[in-house]
């Protein structure tokens, strides 16, 4: 879960939450891609991402406090270093998860000129500048918006505006269905991205429902994500070229692992325990698919589970 510092409580206005949570997903992100731009570690670009996904969450849960103009901008720059870093995260785990001995080479040199022109293009983007020009903006007030709807939602406190954020993000997750065998593989990416806000905004709303329904709840949520990080993780590697893999916002698995060991890591990928091995006989192409296979079942199961326990904030 999040650490103690960036925790919500009921005593604080929206104003004073989203500062808080912010600026600790800002600093969190200053760490990571320095450490980007010091060393090869796989870790550093995965979690520099979950950073600016979270960051990205919280400000979708806090909109109707935040001027648009202001959640847009701040948005947008999230946006591009996320996805400037998403090209390295993808070489990353594709070398990380090959097993052909061939290839390892081609891979880790292809790694080697994404990690260099990447770090080019965080230098373009002052991407070491982003905490503290956040943390510049948060300290003023041009981000609040005016009017009298934003009054209300400070006067309500933030309860009241965990429980709409929550339910506007549950409501997400479920439009995409009850079965996560009907959807193809970039639709249920889709879901996967919708579930990683839905997760991270009630691990920050948390403390405003304490009980075993909320636990229950986010222990199902993460074996959920867990589950598709597999999924996602075997669409690449079977085909990184295809059209149909998943891209984009979100590549591979940057699941967050600070709050559940059991999440997927670059020490830990999600596909090492499912990937064909030099010991499995069976061909590569029947090894991933019968590990399709049973990570959809899994992933269907942990999907139908949360749905029948429900929102805990209601």
């Amino acid at each position: 879960m999040t650490d103690q510092g960036s925790k919500l409580t009921s005593g604080m206005t929206p104003e004073a939450g989203f500062r808080r949570i912010a600026a600790q997903c800002g600093q969190a992100f200053a760490t990571q891609v320095a450490a980007v731009m010091a060393d090869d570690n796989a870790e550093g670009p995965h979690r520099a991402r979950i950073a600016l996904r979270r960051f990205r969450s919280v400000l979708a849960g806090f909109s109707p406090v935040i001027d648009p103009d202001a959640r847009r901008d701040m948005a947008g720059r999230a946006r591009a270093l996320f996805r400037c870093l998403g090209r390295l995260r993808d070489a990353d785990v594709l070398q990380a998860g090959c097993r052909d001995p061939a290839a390892v080479a081609g891979l880790c040199a292809a790694a080697d000129r994404v990690r260099a022109e990447v770090r080019i293009e965080l230098t373009t983007l002052d991407a070491a500048g982003f905490a503290p020009t956040l943390g510049a903006r948060l300290a003023g007030a041009d981000w609040l918006r005016g009017g009298k709807t934003a009054r209300r939602w400070h006067r309500r406190g933030l309860d009241r505006l965990g429980r709409r954020a929550l339910g506007r993000a549950w409501q997400a997750c479920v439009a995409h269905g009850p079965d996560l065998a009907a959807l193809d593989t970039e639709p249920r990416h889709e879901l996967r991205k919708d579930l990683k806000t839905l997760r991270y905004l009630s691990e920050y709303f948390a403390p405003f429902w304490p009980g075993r329904m909320r636990d229950r709840f986010l222990d199902h949520l993460r074996g959920l994500q867990d589950h598709l990080g597999v999924l996602n993780d075997l669409a690449l590697a079977r085909a990184p070229s295809d059209d149909n893999a998943p891209t984009d916002d979100t590549a591979l698995s940057d699941d967050d692992p600070a709050s559940d060991n059991t999440a997927p890591s670059d020490d830990n990928p999600a596909s090492d325990a499912n990937a064909p091995s030099d010991d499995n006989p069976a061909s590569d192409a029947n090894a991933v698919s019968a590990n399709e296979i049973a990570a959809m079942a899994a992933a269907r199961d942990a999907w139908k589970s949360l749905q029948k326990i429900g929102p805990f904030w209601t």
